[in-house]
């Protein structure tokens, strides 16, 4: 016994799980769909996988187990120096993963996040393994959303060499599925995947490299280096949605979980999954208008989402709570961790909320929660350009400024505006178009048509103008940008292009002729 505790020979393993190591393995929260079942009420729950994975470039691409993301929807990414308890920190240390290929049967998922200089672990190039070696694993044991300290744990190898998988004598825990296996060189030898069962502790299981190797062959000769949907708008979506995700579960921020969920659906309008987070993330914020709106449409996209969280009583309650006329509300919070015992489990951890809501009554009582989103602004530079340029302006002192201020709600999916310019204008609109009427000034009619796209708002449409009796009729289009996700957005505008000025310039050849006298407006808002 002593001539073999003498062979062993301990690795540095101060030197061996550098800073860059550690940076290099992250933490993976899986969301799969809700699981909405019926128990009288109707019965809300996180369904959230939580578990460990590893760069292996520095393009982003992470090995982590497929049990882990097999029923993720949105795969959020936590670089493992991130701190959950500081907002700042965790969004800055967030990226949401595609699924870039999935092997089951050799429990091995490759993903893929938007981003570069990542710090990443090297393949160990050994055919076989000494038995008795000693080993590391790095991951994220344990099922609190908030615990994202990097966790090591030393044991040995105590399979034959070339055994798959590799018996390992340490103890795992749910949370490492998905981390890296190391040696004393610190190279990557495997991929821990599952513990034994009770009555068996301290005893694992890891994926050997060469497995690994394998699965990242099959992407190489299938021409898999991005995300079906890396770059699109679809991706936006993806990643508002997850971010209003993260803010749900741990900073419980219902509020911003809503907007982000808002904002998804409206980069991506088909978007089924974000419909239906949508719906999930309202019942959990009390608004349960958009909460059944929300799941009329998920459904109306996509009716399989539903095939796996919802018996028939509950699709009909939820698509239909004008057939309750009860009121209130009760909520029971439990937390529970799930997993197989048998023979040996797997590491990853399933993590359960589950809340008891009573079928809402169909009106809030507070009319402001039907308010989604509004703008508010001022255009505090208005004339014709070639006075601005020249350092005059012409127009009446009045006309020289325009106050605006845009609701958006829930009610009919409607909009109201209220502009102050030389007169007053009042108006409604619909998510494609709005009219305004007004009181007094050079405006009486103001009809446009609206296109939105990411940060940006565009609108194009007739004005009826008032000049000394007369009714010219005119264009006006205006463009805002809001500043990535700050509610601070640049307006511009032009306007009082008469259509009789157009056609004339369109028509004549004299230079002079063809000169537009138009408004130009440049104004500062907040968009929420």
């Amino acid at each position: 016994m002593l001539l073999f505790i003498s062979q062993i020979t301990l690795p540095n393993w101060d030197a061996v799980l550098t800073k860059d190591r550690k940076k290099a393995v992250v933490r993976i929260l899986a969301f799969g769909l809700p699981k909405l079942r019926s128990m009288g009420d109707i019965v809300a729950d996180w369904n959230v996988s939580l578990g460990s994975g590893f760069f292996i470039d520095s393009t982003g691409t992470i090995i982590t187990n497929s049990h882990v993301i097999r029923e993720a929807k949105v795969i959020a990414i936590l670089l493992s120096d991130a701190r959950t308890g500081n907002f700042r920190e965790l969004m800055e240390s967030l990226y949401f993963a595609e699924l870039l290929y999935d092997d089951p049967d050799n429990d091995i998922a490759i993903l893929k996040v938007i981003g570069e200089n990542f710090k990443y672990l090297k393949f160990s190039d050994r055919k076989y393994l000494r038995q008795g070696e000693p080993v590391a694993a790095l991951g994220f044991p344990g099922t609190s959303y908030h615990d994202n300290k990097l966790k090591v744990v030393f044991g040995f190898i105590a399979s034959d060499k070339d055994d798959n998988p590799i018996l390992l004598n340490m103890s795992v825990n749910p949370g490492n599925s998905g981390g890296p296996l190391i040696d004393g060189k610190g190279e990557v030898i495997g991929v821990v995947f599952a513990k034994e069962g009770e009555g068996r502790e301290g005893l694992a299981y890891a994926i050997p490299i060469p497995v690994v190797k394998k699965v990242l062959r099959n992407i190489e000769l299938r021409n898999i280096t991005k995300g079906h949907y890396a770059g699109t708008d679809m991706y936006e979506a993806y990643e508002e949605l997850g971010r209003g995700l993260m803010k749900a579960l741990i900073f419980e921020d219902y509020e911003a979980a809503v907007d982000h969920a808002q904002k998804a659906i409206e980069l991506d309008p088909d978007y089924a999954e974000g419909h239906f987070f949508y719906g999930f993330l309202a019942y959990k914020y009390k608004a349960y208008e958009i909460a059944n709106r929300e799941y009329k449409t998920a459904y109306k996209l996509k009716p399989s989402l539903f095939d796996d969280n919802y018996n028939k009583e509950t699709v009909e309650k939820l698509l239909n709570p004008d057939s309750t006329e009860e009121e209130g509300e009760e909520e029971t919070v439990s937390e529970a961790s799930s997993g197989s015992t048998s023979t040996s489990t797997d590491t990853s951890s399933t993590s359960t909320i589950s809340v008891s809501i009573d079928v809402p009554p169909r009106r809030s009582k507070n009319p402001f929660k039907r308010i989604t989103s509004w703008q508010v602004g001022i255009y505090f530079l208005r004339g014709n350009p070639d006075d601005l340029i020249n350092g005059q302006n012409n127009l009446p002192s009045e006309d020289r400024f325009e106050l605006f201020l845009t609701l958006h709600t829930d009610l009919w999916n409607t909009s109201f505006y209220l502009v102050k310019n030389a007169g007053w204008g009042f108006g409604v609109g619909a998510p494609f178009a709005y009219v305004l009427l007004f009181n007094g000034g050079y405006e009486l009619l103001r009809f446009e048509g609206i296109f939105n796209r990411r940060n940006l708002r565009f609108t194009l449409g007739p004005q009826l103008l008032r000049e000394d009796g007369h009714y010219p009729l005119s264009l006006r289009t205006s463009l805002a940008y809001r500043y990535s996700n700050t509610p601070w957005t640049l307006w511009v505008a032009i306007d009082r292009m008469k259509f009789q000025e157009i056609g004339r310039a369109l028509s004549s050849k004299n230079k002079e002729e063809r000169h537009i006298h138009s408004v130009l407006s440049l104004g500062l808002g907040l968009w929420f």
